[in-house]
């Protein structure tokens, strides 16, 4: 026989546990934030509970996403590696651009402008879950079940559509003190209902990749291939 040569080892980045630390500071950083500014009385405990779980239902959501997503997706590429860097960058950037941003009295002047930067940093987050959603739906090198496939490609549809409403919300019309709803701007208003409509995908698309599911369909059940009832192939 032939000898065979040496195992070529490609290395692969450890983006998985870099991802997990990120996303647990960019929480912890939301909490440390309520620590510092102790509520004094029942409103103010409650304002700043649902401002919490604003902040964190968006990281929340964006990490089960993208957790799901590297289940399945490699990470050897540039371009793949690129936009996990370009994402863990925005998660960094969530939590301390939500604090300038609920820390503003004034809801003008400056204001505006890190309401529109906290704005684009959600839509490129949402854009690159998109874009992780696109490829897997239409990457036939990946293993996926077809009916995975098409959740995937359904999802990077819906993540786009709340990217592009991130960004329509970060024009400065929707800041002006015209548009305001109860005393609030317009702008913060749209941020909620992109996040009801990433609930909504997440119920319409419920494709999380499973052994069974990554299985292609051209593979046999368990247990039903070749020999499996007992007798042995001649």
């Amino acid at each position: 026989m032939p000898a065979e040569g040496p195992e070529v080892v490609r290395p692969r980045p450890r983006i998985e546990g870099l991802a997990d630390l990120i996303f647990g500071l960019a929480l912890s950083v939301g909490s440390l934030a309520l620590v510092s500014h102790l509520p004094v009385n029942s409103a103010q405990l409650t304002s700043d509970i649902l401002t919490f779980g604003f902040t964190f239902l968006i990281l929340i959501s964006v990490w089960f996403d993208y957790t799901r997503i590297l289940s399945v997706m490699p990470v050897e590429d540039r371009r793949t590696n690129s936009l996990n860097s370009l994402l863990l960058f925005c998660v960094s950037l969530e939590p301390f651009l939500f604090i300038v941003v609920n820390s503003q009295p004034d809801r003008s002047g400056f204001f505006q402008t890190v309401s529109t930067v906290y704005a684009i940093d959600l839509g490129v987050m949402m854009g690159v879950l998109a874009a992780f959603s696109l490829s897997l739906a239409y990457d036939r090198s990946i293993r996926l079940h077809p009916s995975v496939r098409d959740g995937f490609r359904g999802e990077a549809g819906t993540r786009a559509f709340i990217a592009a409403f991130f960004f329509l919300s970060a024009l400065p019309v929707f800041a002006e003190p015209a548009l305001f709803v109860f005393n609030e701007p317009l702008r913060i208003w749209m941020w909620i209902v992109p996040m009801v409509l990433a609930v909504g995908a997440r119920r319409l698309h419920p494709h999380f990749p499973d052994q069974a599911a990554r299985r292609p369909p051209s593979d046999p059940p368990p247990g039903r291939g070749p020999g499996a009832d007992g007798h042995a192939a001649r």
